[in-house]
């Protein structure tokens, strides 16, 4: 009886140490064998949520600078390419082109005046000429005369003196004619708007009429005009005077650290939130990726060579396409949003062991 009270006692105490060892050592691994399957299964989908909308907005500036006489539509207004926006004062811009139109009136009369005065001076040396070959036939005459003996010595110095200075004046008259020549560019028979002077001033005068024509500032493209100014602000060359961004395209930029981009490739499914509509979602894909860190882009970029160097994951910008249905609720430019991109079958498994690179 002794015995069997003892053996009893021996398999009731090597019962619950055997308990105890599975409850302290196999379930606290079967545990971490799930984490680890769990863990390392998944991976297909990254996420983040540093993305915003963005859309195509160009900042129009003008192209002459002036004070604001009328502004023809209202703020966040729908408008459509080249439809006029804003007017500026353009008093001086119309001086600006009489004063143009009154100088080529003048160029064109001095050039007109300096074909004539060449056409003048082409007869000029024409009877110049005339007049010399008459003088040298008169003295020849009185060569001829004084070797008989029939004139005087005066009147041979006479006709000679009488060549020579129709010989001179024909002179005169050609220095005369080429310097008409050239102050109508070498070539006298070229239309009257051909000449550099006349071409000039036709340039100063279209100069003057753009300037004019720039006083009405258009929407470059079609979309909604923002921060328009006031009637009387004055406007700068160079300083956008209102925004145009355009309704039509519309893609999300979605920052991504680059430890999430291993799978991650254009043309992959995503899954977008945006912060204004929490109870709906859009789809789309990825359109491309940034080929440098938005770090690289910005203007001062990170000097990594310096002494005191900490790493931090830098974020890679990824552009999302999204797909847009009817009656979709209103998007705007700069919203928050999240995505979700498909990177398919990949898992924490394939970058471990290395497999599906």
């Amino acid at each position: 009886m002794d015995a069997a009270n003892q053996t009893a006692a021996e398999l009731e105490t090597e019962g619950p140490s055997w308990t105890r060892r599975l409850l302290l050592w196999g379930l606290p691994l079967l545990a971490v064998l799930i984490a680890v399957y769990f863990y390392g299964s998944a991976g297909r989908y990254v996420s983040t949520d540093n993305a915003y909308l963005q859309q195509d907005r160009v900042d129009v500036a003008p192209q002459v600078s002036g004070n604001v006489r009328e502004v023809y539509v209202g703020e966040n207004t729908h408008v459509t390419a080249g439809q006029p926006v804003l007017a500026l004062d353009d008093s001086l811009f119309r001086i600006a082109v009489d004063a143009a139109e009154s100088r080529l009136a003048v160029v064109r009369t001095d050039v007109v005046g300096l074909k004539a005065a060449y056409r003048e001076k082409s007869g000029e040396i024409g009877v110049a000429r005339r007049a010399a070959e008459y003088s040298m036939r008169e003295y020849q005459r009185q060569q001829e005369l004084a070797r008989r003996k029939l004139n005087s010595v005066s009147q041979l110095d006479a006709a000679d003196r009488s060549a020579d200075l129709a010989n001179g004046s024909v002179s005169v008259l050609e220095l005369q004619l080429a310097q008409t020549a050239a102050r109508l560019g070498g070539n006298p028979d070229l239309p009257v708007d051909s000449y550099p002077a006349v071409r000039s001033a036709l340039a100063e005068l279209d100069h003057a009429r753009l300037d004019l024509a720039h006083t009405v500032i258009t929407a470059p493209q079609t979309g909604i005009a923002s921060h328009l100014p006031k009637v009387g602000n004055r406007i700068e060359v160079g300083r956008a005077a209102f925004a145009i961004v355009t309704d039509r395209s519309l893609w999300v930029e979605a920052n991504f650290k680059e430890t999430d981009l291993e799978w991650v490739r254009p043309g992959q499914p995503v899954e977008v939130d945006i912060d204004t509509y929490g109870r709906r979602s859009w789809h789309g894909h990825i359109e491309s990726i940034a080929q440098a860190t938005g770090a690289e882009f910005s203007l001062l970029p990170a000097q990594n060579a310096s002494g005191n160097w900490v790493k931090v994951v830098q974020r890679i910008p990824v552009r999302i396409a999204l797909d847009r249905e009817p009656g979709d609720p209103p998007l705007r430019d700069g919203m928050s949003a999240s995505v979700e991109i498909d990177t398919g079958p990949h898992t924490r498994f394939d970058r471990w062991f290395g497999r599906g690179r």
